[in-house]
């Protein structure tokens, strides 16, 4: 039988946010990276983008949009060629380029493939390419970028058109005039592109004055001071912090849980601050994770009966698993399941692990849910440091849920035993709210996100899911550092530790 509607475009969606919990936890940490996106991948991309609107107003621009769509497009398609050339990562269109270099042909004619015709294998089939899907609002957050009353985007007149003159005196004079020749044509030959290697995003100079320029900018000694730019510096000094504390090259895993716990060195107020921020972060993504968890479990007792279930017998089953477990402490109320937990010595990452991990059943999946709810609980009651951080950077009121409206109501239902605190939960906070957020997504973008249908009065499985954390922009920061290096496969480099020092 067809569950599906019949009335909707249905399409796979991935990264869902079915409780609506996720959104919270990504504004938080768009405040603590700006400038810096999941999708802006290589620092270099910052410079080149600025030459290529400092050429195009140079060579006559034209204030046709489609001309300078065309340009960007061109001179992104060029660079992923070089890239690909130079075996060279995280460029947008390398995929396409590796194809192309693999044809072994002479010359390489990329006009069609720099088009916006669907018709041809186009780099990548985004309108403004990666500049404008990923690098533009990150470069004006960082006052690189503006429009023109056109409506086209142009570098800035200050640090704009400085980062452009820089990378263009890093690359030379001669491999510019024929960088801008090789847009311009849209043809390339494997030696042209050899000898435009050195404009790869790996190949900026340890001495340049280009890397120490998007040093100050990372690092916001090149911008007007503001909040946002010190978040963002705050955020990279953590980093190279994590690399120092684990003598290494951190990862992204590593720097959460390094930030989840107060250093045992003192850090300067201004950094314990922003650590105080990532920790209330990475609190909000552990209690959306075991939230979902226990949307999983739901999802699996509906779809344990071909007929579906009912709210009241999704219900009961909670109550029946939880009622069998022999640890005591489930027949109490919450908050003696909450003083239970000594918050500081629970393993967090052993539970984050469990709950992300495709192995398990949703069921046993669900105790280390509830384990982590009451953990987060007491860790937030005995620590007011965290506790102002997370109010100040989550929501509490409105449509959004977060961590503090998730608190709010467990708090305010402790004395209730746990199992039926948490048999309501799965109701309440789970079951109706995916349904309302599925209603939501539903009518204002005609996406069709239901995880179960309701039909006479009964759930309907359509889809599993499986708990994801979110991805707070840390791995291209990581990599950012690593380009200009500060950080390399050992760790922290000597410009690294420079960097900090100066930061004392």
């Amino acid at each position: 039988m067809n569950l599906l509607p019949q009335w909707t475009e249905k399409a796979d969606k991935r990264g869902l946010d079915p409780l609506g919990m996720q959104n919270s936890g990504v504004v938080l940490y768009q405040s603590l990276l700006p400038g810096i996106s999941n999708v802006t991948l290589r620092m270099r991309y910052y410079g080149y983008y600025c030459w290529v609107s400092e050429t195009y107003a140079r060579r006559g621009a034209s204030s046709d949009f489609e001309a300078w769509r065309n340009w960007v497009r061109r001179a992104e398609a060029l660079y992923a060629l070089v890239s690909a050339r130079a075996e060279d990562g995280g460029v947008g269109g390398v995929d396409w380029a590796n194809r192309r270099l693999a044809a072994e042909t002479r010359t390489i004619d990329f006009a069609a493939a720099a088009s916006t015709d669907a018709s041809q294998e186009r780099y990548l089939r985004q309108a403004l390419g990666v500049f404008g899907g990923a690098y533009y609002t990150q470069m004006a957050e960082m006052g690189l970028f503006t429009q023109n009353r056109h409506g086209i985007q142009v570098a800035t007149r200050d640090l704009g058109r400085r980062a452009a003159g820089l990378f263009a005196d890093a690359i030379g004079p001669d491999l510019a005039r024929l960088l801008r020749q090789k847009i311009t044509d849209a043809r390339v030959s494997a030696k042209d592109l050899d000898r435009l290697a050195p404009i790869a995003p790996s190949e900026i100079s340890f001495e340049s004055e280009e890397r120490r320029f998007y040093e100050a900018l990372l690092f916001a000694r090149e911008e007007a001071s503001g909040r946002s730019a010190e978040s963002r510096a705050a955020t990279l000094r953590l980093i190279l912090e994590t690399a120092r504390a684990i003598a290494g090259e951190p990862g992204p895993e590593d720097v959460r849980w390094q930030l989840f716990d107060p250093p045992q060195a003192p850090l300067s107020d201004r950094l314990e601050a922003q650590r105080l921020n990532w920790e209330a972060y990475q609190c909000q993504d552990l209690m959306q994770v075991a939230s979902a968890a226990l949307l999983a479990w739901a999802i699996a007792i509906i779809n344990a009966d071909g007929q579906g279930r009912s709210l009241s017998e999704i219900r009961g089953e909670v109550i029946a698993h939880l009622s069998r477990q022999d640890d005591a402490v489930f027949k109490t109320d919450w908050r003696a399941l909450r003083l239970s937990v000594d918050p500081q010595a629970i393993a967090y990452q052993d539970l984050w692990d469990d709950l992300t991990s495709a192995r398990g059943a949703p069921a046993d999946k669900a105790l280390s849910a509830i384990t982590l709810m009451a953990a987060l609980h007491q860790r937030l009651r005995t620590r007011p440091d965290l506790a102002d951080a997370v109010a100040r950077g989550l929501p509490g009121h409105g449509p959004a849920r977060s961590l503090r409206t998730e608190l709010d109501w467990l708090e305010s239902r402790e004395t209730d035993t746990v199992v039926d605190l948490i048999a309501d939960y799965v109701i309440e906070r789970v079951v109706r709210r995916h349904s309302w957020v599925a209603m939501q997504k539903l009518r204002r973008q005609r996406d069709y996100t239901f995880l179960f249908e309701q039909r006479d009065g009964r759930l309907i499985f359509l889809a599993g899911y499986q708990p994801v954390a979110t991805t707070p922009r840390l791995a291209p920061a990581i990599q950012f550092l690593e380009d200009i290096h500060l950080l390399d496969e050992d760790g922290l480099t000597p410009l690294g530790l420079a960097a900090l020092e100066t930061a004392q």
